[in-house]
């Protein structure tokens, strides 16, 4: 079978997905299987609330559930890869969406092990959709601790819009954006290396957790489209598009220029949320 190359094929899977949750024969039993097995999946909303889609299923074209058990040829790494090509994204550990998965499996009547397939740990896409959602739950979880005083509860929802003493703290430490060298302070954005809703409060207020940032380098930054290395230097991911780098001014000889403290938030960035894979 031909792996997804588009975002509406995905959609017509999850679909069937769906269609075969609410089924009351074998192809709800090969629903149930395929979300109990799974190692990577791609949350989305439901008329029901989040929901989990298995990737070795939706990374297929035109994926039937009658069907799906007899292709011999299925192979979870095969359709990560097509999957990570269209969405620009690679799938990412998150303790957050594994406490929802769990939830969802108990509601539909699932009992899943521990970890995914051979033991290895379960892994989540990250859509712009579910990310809203993972730090509407984090804020929560901010205002609701009740450790934390106003203050600190103010100053850390402020960062994560990159507001407050998060942003005072970068402009004070760049004056620019950290790479174009672009001076017109208002328009720049205080960016966090390692995502607001996957860091903890400490690090949430670090300012070796962030970069100044010129909003095309930004949007690049936080779609893991570019990253650096430890030492500054721009990764460009394959999955950019060279006509599209030159129009938003990313050069290959780009830098930026790191102090020790940065390098464990960058390595996080490189690893979790750079993209290397080719669209």
């Amino acid at each position: 079978m031909n792996v997804v190359t588009t975002l509406e094929q995905i959609k017509n899977n999850i679909a069937e997905l769906e269609r075969g949750r609410r089924a009351r024969n074998e192809e709800q039993a090969e629903y149930r299987t395929l979300i109990k097995r799974g190692t990577c999946f791609l949350p989305y909303e439901a008329q029901t609330g989040l929901s989990f889609a298995p990737s070795r299923f939706v990374g297929y074209i035109d994926n039937k559930l009658a069907t799906h058990a007899n292709n011999p040829g299925r192979d979870g790494r095969v359709t990560n890869a097509a999957i990570n090509a269209v969405l620009g994204s690679k799938p990412i550990i998150n303790t957050v969406l594994d406490k929802a998965y769990f939830s969802f499996c108990e509601s539909i009547g699932v009992n899943p092990s521990k970890t995914g397939t051979f033991g290895v740990e379960r892994k989540y896409w990250i859509s712009p959709e579910v990310s809203e959602l993972l730090d509407e739950i984090a804020e929560k979880d901010v205002s609701q601790n009740p450790n934390l005083t106003e203050t600190e509860k103010q100053q850390l929802v402020k960062a994560r819009i990159g507001q407050g003493a998060f942003r005072e703290s970068l402009i004070s430490m760049w004056s620019k954006c950290c790479v174009t060298g672009c001076e017109y302070v208002s328009i720049l954005r205080a960016s966090h290396i390692k995502p607001w809703r996957d860091s903890t409060n400490a690090e949430r207020l670090d300012k070796f957790n962030g970069l100044l940032l010129s909003p095309n380098f930004d949007a690049l930054f936080d779609k893991g489209l570019i990253s650096f290395t430890d030492s500054g230097e721009v990764l460009i991911s394959k999955a950019l598009p060279t006509a599209a780098r030159k129009a938003l001014g990313c050069s290959n000889d780009a830098k930026v220029c790191l102090q020790p403290a940065h390098i464990k938030y960058m390595k996080w960035h490189r690893d979790k949320v750079f993209v290397d894979a080719a669209a």
